[in-house]
């Protein structure tokens, strides 16, 4: 399109009358929870707000985490050679778990946001280690970005490491801390939304199924880890289309696309939390 004088696709700019589009979706979710706040026995616009807030830390947390794809596996670009949604999901999934056990244990809120947190750190930190070694002893290449010229953590440089021909290969440390960020803050996140909707199911299951919170319990946390999972690979999805492709970490250009990704997440998460919150419910009338 943009030979024939369209204005090109995937820039950095964005669309605010989808903006606008999305607001509505938020506001008509917020209100249809807060007519059904009357007949739920706890609050429940305030976990909406957290399952929001945590769908968007999933979404700004994938754009740190550095995703080569197939390039990568040639040793044509930096970052790991897999897909953005599958990476930011298996960080997820990591933190989730993390953050589930420790719930489980303590019941304390801030302890286990922190350990999912944690859980997706440390499973970027092994990934990233373990691809950088891969790089270096399998492939004989160095860590290089394509990007930039040096790295603004490290100062190192990386123009006279760079293979001609490609973009870069390897993790440099800039990716490297970027993926452990990402991970931290996408476990963050999703531990978030895990939490929000067990404590809904906790509360809303035991009404409808007429037993005990005691009794539900097994189900409450296995349809709140379900669709916490789900949250993940819709948000990652949403941010890989956002990428399009491959992203180095926070020092890429594709950074900048930020904003757009945490409203698309805002606005997904809306939506998605009010069909989760509205299965544990009572109708009320």
């Amino acid at each position: 399109m943009s030979a024939l004088g369209g204005k090109a696709a995937g820039g950095d700019d964005i669309n605010w009358q989808g903006v606008a589009v999305g607001l509505v979706v938020v506001i008509i979710s917020i209100g249809i929870i807060g007519v059904m706040n009357a007949s739920f026995p706890i609050d429940i616009v305030v976990p909406l707000f957290g399952i929001i807030i945590g769908g968007s830390l999933i979404g700004f947390g994938v754009h740190f985490v550095p995703v080569g794809g197939a390039p990568a596996a040639m040793g044509q670009a930096p970052g790991i050679a897999t897909g953005v949604a599958m990476l930011a999901a298996g960080a997820g999934l990591a933190g989730l778990f993390g953050g589930a056990w420790a719930y489980a244990a303590t019941g304390d809120f801030l302890m286990s946001v922190l350990g999912g947190a944690v859980g997706g750190g440390l499973m970027m930190a092994i990934t990233c280690l373990m691809v950088n070694l891969t790089y270096v002893f399998a492939m004989g290449v160095p860590a290089a970005s394509g990007k930039i010229d040096k790295d603004p953590i490290t100062g190192y440089t990386f123009p006279e490491y760079k293979s001609q021909g490609t973009e870069g290969h390897g993790l440099p440390f800039i990716s490297y801390f970027g993926g452990v960020v990402g991970g931290f803050i996408a476990g963050l996140g999703g531990t978030l939304i895990y939490i929000e909707l067990l404590i809904i199911y906790s509360a809303g299951l035991p009404i409808l199924l007429q037993t005990t919170e005691q009794a539900i319990l097994p189900l409450a946390v296995s349809l709140a880890g379900v669709l916490a999972i789900g949250f993940f690979l819709v948000n990652a999805v949403l941010s890989a289309y956002n990428i399009t492709g491959t992203i180095e970490g926070p020092h890429d250009p594709k950074f900048k696309r930020v904003p757009r990704a945490i409203i698309g997440c805002a606005v997904a998460s809306a939506f998605c939390g009010l069909i989760s919150i509205l299965i544990a419910v009572p109708l009320p009338f």
